[in-house]
């Protein structure tokens, strides 16, 4: 009797213990912002101290001086709130975190070009040398995004790619003629095409949340409502410390408001030379013809559920998730496809984030295969669309 109520006193001082254990707000900060001033740390602890009396539970404060590290840190779920750059939230909104909050100050990303170097777009950058600020920084996130989502490696686009620890050495590295663009956040970038006559923008990315904040999806609701009321009600004071800070104060945001930064760099590319991308309604139509879909998904996602007639073929993927890959690594059963090369074949996963039928589509084409589909949408798309789907083989 004794033995069983010790260990009923235990579980609820471990649970008393846990629930009130304190939150940790990770800070991490661009690489354009002084992370190491005191005056910065000490923002931060009076943000910390103001989200605790909001929500009645202590939050310690750290700040992260290398971001690199956070992505390892969000996937084991360290931190309870991340106050972070964009990039970083739309990575952690994959891996068990919410957007809660955003800042009222955004980032516009600017690719800046020398008149000389007769870069006028992003097509005519190809082989020309580019400087980009730190590799984790968010505009070079941004870059290496776009040429992603256009189905190209920075690293065998751009003749040279030259990245600087700080944002103002990637501009002084094109003013010394050691590169022909450069890229930079919008108010650096009009400041200094003011003093120089001979730069001129070359594109210019959508509008992005300069940072935001996400909170673990396993805080319970109450926590989080009063955290996403905590940050939208900053009082003026703080508001002013953030801007010395180079960040500002914040306004409520979801999912929607990360949209585009969080696909940069974790979906497929959108586009694939010599393949084409149908919709569903084209793909229903393709089947109605007879042509074969192939989902190269393993095993225990098609029996979950598939597009009807589809026929698995799972491509074992062993090469990274980017659009540089050694395929030889990778493995693919060709004789389950049509031994005509000239027959039209589609090919289909999980979705945009889902890279099976991205290079089981390559491969093919690679291989031979003349009329090649990628249904780069895949299931998700299919569903949407009111199509039905089945279970088992």
């Amino acid at each position: 009797m004794k033995n069983r109520w010790f260990a009923t006193a235990l579980a609820v001082l471990l649970a008393f213990n846990v629930q009130a254990a304190d939150l940790v707000l990770d800070v991490t900060l661009d690489y354009d912002q002084n992370r190491d001033h005191l005056a910065t740390q000490t923002t931060f602890k009076d943000l910390a101290r103001h989200l605790s009396a909001a929500i009645g539970q202590p939050v310690k404060m750290v700040m992260t001086q290398n971001a690199e590290r956070v992505g390892e840190r969000i996937r084991t779920g360290s931190y309870s709130i991340l106050l972070a750059p964009s990039q970083l939230i739309g990575l952690a909104m994959r891996i068990g975190y919410s957007p809660i909050a955003k800042t009222k100050q955004n980032a516009r990303v600017m690719l800046l070009a020398t008149k000389s170097s007769n870069v006028k777009n992003f097509e005519s950058a190809r082989g020309k040398r580019i400087a980009l600020p730190h590799r984790e920084s968010l505009v070079s996130f941004l870059v290496n995004g776009e040429m992603n989502a256009r189905g190209y490696s920075a690293k065998q686009y751009f003749g040279q790619i030259n990245y600087m620890n700080q944002y103002d050495a990637a501009l002084y590295a094109m003013e010394i003629g050691q590169a022909d663009l450069v890229a930079a956040k919008e108010d650096v970038a009009e400041e200094w095409m003011l003093r120089r006559r001979d730069i001129v923008r070359v594109h210019t990315f959508p509008n992005v949340p300069a940072a935001g904040v996400v909170v673990s999806n396993k805080l319970d609701a109450a926590t989080k409502d009063k955290l996403r009321l905590a940050f939208a009600n900053i009082d003026k004071d703080l508001e002013a410390q953030l801007l010395r800070s180079r960040l500002s104060g914040f306004k409520t945001a979801g999912q929607a408001d990360f949209e585009y930064v969080s696909t940069r760099g974790f979906y497929t590319p959108e586009i694939s030379p010599g393949i084409s991308i149908p919709t569903a309604q084209q793909v229903k139509q393709l089947l109605g013809q007879g042509v074969k879909l192939f989902d190269v998904r393993p095993q225990a996602h098609y029996r979950e559920a598939h597009i009807p007639g589809a026929i698995n073929v799972h491509y074992q993927m062993n090469s990274p998730k980017e659009v540089e890959y050694d395929d030889s690594v990778d493995a693919f059963d060709l004789s389950k496809l049509p031994a005509d090369k000239k027959a039209p074949i589609i090919f289909q996963c999980n979705g945009a984030e889902c890279w099976y039928s991205y290079k089981a589509a390559r491969y093919a084409l690679k291989r031979g295969y003349t009329k090649v589909y990628w249904f780069r949408t895949g299931l998700p798309a299919w569903k949407g669309a009111g199509y039905p789907v089945r279970k088992g083989n």
